[in-house]
């Protein structure tokens, strides 16, 4: 099975009309646009949050909305996703442990739990991602910048063959876009996954993905046609609209067996 994503004729009211693209395994894809154009509501679908109303998203050879709900929940367990606001509830990190903590529990998930495998896996993802220095601070005590990085450290610490990143910082140092570009190629390419990002500055995404396609703001008259109640088909058994990503009680049962794990140590 490929990891791929491919986006055929999709629309999703009001910004997303018509969107084609493929995203091919073993590669970066950027998705880059001014404000506003889309590229969230794209990630969104990809993610399989949200149905299009037109068109079809094609996960792993999947259709995302039309799938049984079964099978779209294998699909989403193989993504490892970053979202945007840039919120610790967004960002699924455990605000009370420590950075170290919060990338050993993504290290433990993938399954390497010898403690000396873990430990060095765990030191190199912060060191990857320039967070050695804060390894012993909590979240909240992070800037907005770091606590980016640190939910890219653990995204990538899972493994996982499907990487979506919402918003990757435009801010970065050239050295820093570079290492980034790098790391992802790598890692996707390793397991033959592949790497959906959304990137307002088209000179970075430019720099970190191997292939970059423009989300095109709205037209004027699309948007007047859309308020004028032009409908759009639901696809069969489309999915509920997802609920607003947050703390929720799963989250919380991880956050509470990660303290009992680390009181066994």
């Amino acid at each position: 099975m490929g990891w791929g994503f491919e986006f055929v004729e999709v629309s999703r009211r009001p910004q997303l009309r018509g969107l084609s693209f493929g995203a091919p395994a073993a590669a970066v894809t950027a998705l880059t646009g001014p404000a506003g154009s889309g590229k969230t509501a794209a990630f969104r679908l990809a993610c399989g949050l949200d149905a299009p109303d037109a068109g079809a998203v094609i996960v792993a050879g999947t259709d995302l909305a039309r799938a049984r709900p079964r099978t779209r929940a294998r699909v989403q367990r193989r993504m490892a996703v970053v979202f945007e606001p840039g919120t610790d509830a967004a960002y699924a990190l455990f605000g009370s442990a420590t950075v170290a903590q919060n990338v050993a529990f993504c290290v433990r998930q993938a399954g390497r739990t010898a403690r000396r495998r873990l430990e060095a896996e765990t030191t190199r993802q912060l060191e990857r991602f320039g967070l050695h220095e804060v390894a012993d601070a909590q979240p909240p005590q992070l800037l907005p910048e770091q606590r980016k990085r640190l939910a890219l450290a653990r995204a990538l610490a899972l493994r996982s063959p499907l990487v979506l990143i919402d918003d990757l910082p435009a801010d970065l140092e050239p050295g820093q876009v570079a290492a980034l570009a790098d790391l992802l190629r790598r890692e996707v390419r390793e397991r033959g996954g592949t790497c959906l990002v959304t990137i307002t500055d088209l000179a970075v995404a430019e720099r970190v993905a191997d292939q970059v396609v423009h989300v095109a703001a709205p037209a004027v008259p699309a948007l007047q046609e859309a308020s004028r109640g032009v409908k759009f088909p639901p696809p069969e058994d489309a999915p509920a609209p997802a609920a607003p990503y947050g703390r929720t009680a799963s989250h919380q049962e991880k956050e509470q067996r990660l303290h009992a794990v680390l009181r066994e140590q």
